[in-house]
């Protein structure tokens, strides 16, 4: 009896676990009717864009249905990104006006379009890359008096759920977008001026040389402005700068990578210091403006007014002969002393004196020698020089290298200056003493009477020769 009993009891669970393996297998067969391939296809006209900063870029999206058998086929569009980052995105009809709930109808068989618009903002700048794909969710639409037969669901009367629950899901299409900035441009300048610093000097020229370059997506065109200005408050008004590019200047944007493309253009700021202008740091700016609306770009540097700097050398001072007499009556050999001297630095100090005017003395045995000479002018880079008549009134000692000689210049410090210490040269000068009234007249006379002597023998030899052909 144990036995059948058991034998009863092994078949009743044995038949309640097939019961439930049906029922797996029909939820099963249930729910893949419900996610079924859906029979509409999504298409879009681009699969990759550059979207400007601030703008959008759009996609239109085709949606056809290859369903014969309900009235209507409602899709719910879905956006993704691949990065988690999420971009602003809009689903619209033909006429840019929102989907409702980003879902279309299609009529049986039927096709739908959508205008897909991707913006770059907020999270979105320039140089950022992204994916979005889009797919859409399917489900029939049922109408009131419909049969089970034809509305696309196990319970039509009672199945209200939206097509954004089902699981029915199209194709998925994907978008590669790259963000770009429309306009945008960039400007560099040279570290130094064409003569390799930064150091200008009144009246000249000098060239600062920058690149400007188009950094932006667009085809853009410039304005320049260039201006100085004086950290200490000191006059520009009579300074002359300019950009060296003229307005209007177009650059291609970075759109175009073809070989005729022009992405940059270099260009050199002319910058003239006033003739008066003080010494000190100025502030050299130059300012870009896009046509089109792109930041301003630009750059400023300093550049130095140097005070004045004269100078002469001790190798600057020349003289006529290598050593001069004086006898021992007092007379002496004159004697020509010559200075260089040169300005080095600006033409106008601190206080507004130039470098025009200025004096040179010469100093003999630590005496002043004549009245003091004057330069004109002496600008920038100049070299002039300056003589003076001397006859010696000493000879040398024993125990001297020479009768001493100095030249100033500026003696007085009239003129501020860089370096107040090479204003000076001086050299020694041989002087000797003789006993002859005049050694240049001796030296002279004998010279003459040489010539005259070679005159009266060569007389002789050609007088006697003719008297002997005779």
């Amino acid at each position: 009896m144990d036995e059948v009993r058991m034998s009863k009891s092994s078949i009743r669970s044995v038949s309640i676990a097939l019961t439930m393996v049906v029922m797996l297998i029909a939820g099963t067969m249930i729910t893949n009717v419900d996610a079924a391939a859906s029979p509409v296809t999504l298409s879009s006209d681009i699969s990759e864009a550059d979207v400007m900063e601030g703008n959008f870029v759009e996609a239109t999206l085709t949606l056809s249905s290859s369903d014969t058998t309900y009235r209507t086929m409602e899709v719910y569009l879905v956006a993704s990104w691949a990065s988690g980052v999420a971009w602003t995105t809009y689903f619209m009809d033909t006429d840019y006006n929102p989907l409702e709930g980003d879902k279309i109808s299609l009529s049986k068989g039927g096709s739908g379009t959508v205008k897909f618009l991707i913006v770059c903002d907020g999270v979105c700048s320039a140089g950022d890359t992204n994916t979005v794909s889009v797919l859409g969710k399917t489900d029939p639409k049922f109408y009131k008096g419909s049969s089970r037969s034809n509305c696309g669901s196990t319970d039509c009367e009672t199945d209200t759920s939206a097509a954004s629950s089902s699981s029915n899901v199209t194709n998925t299409i994907s978008i590669s977008i790259t963000a770009r900035q429309a306009y945008a441009s960039t400007v560099t300048c040279d570290a130094a001026s064409s003569t390799g610093n930064n150091q200008l000097f009144q009246g000249n020229t000098y060239l600062w040389g920058y690149t400007l370059t188009n950094t932006g997506w667009n085809t853009d065109t410039y304005q320049f402005t260039s201006v100085v200005t004086s950290n200490s408050g000191a006059e520009v008004g009579f300074w002359s700068v300019s950009p060296g590019i003229s307005n209007g200047k177009e650059l291609t944007g970075n759109s175009d990578s073809s070989s005729t493309a022009v992405h940059s253009a270099a260009g050199s700021i002319s910058i003239v210091p006033a003739s008066n202008a003080r010494p000190g740091v100025y502030n050299i700016e130059l300012t870009v403006t896009s046509t089109n609306g792109a930041p301003a770009a630009g750059c400023d540097f300093d550049v130095v007014i140097p005070e004045p700097d004269l100078e002469i050398k001790d190798t600057d001072i020349s003289f006529s002969h290598t050593g001069a007499w004086i006898n021992t009556r007092g007379d002496s050999q004159r004697v020509t002393i010559t200075a260089k001297v040169r300005n080095n630095g600006g033409t106008t100090d601190a206080s507004g004196t130039t470098t025009t005017d200025v004096e040179v003395k010469f100093y003999v045995d630590g005496s002043q020698l004549g009245s003091a000479q004057t330069i004109a002018a002496l600008n920038y880079g100049d070299e002039t020089t300056v003589s003076v008549f001397w006859n010696p009134a000493r000879a040398h000692e024993g125990s001297e290298v020479g009768i001493p000689i100095k030249v100033v210049v500026d003696p007085g410090d009239k003129i501020e200056e860089t370096d107040q210490s090479n204003n000076e040269g001086s050299t020694h000068f041989k002087v000797v003493r003789t006993k002859a009234s005049n050694p240049s007249f001796y030296m002279g006379f004998l010279s003459l009477t040489a010539a005259v002597g070679a005159a009266v023998l060569l007389s002789t030899y050609y007088r006697n020769k003719e008297d002997l052909e005779d």
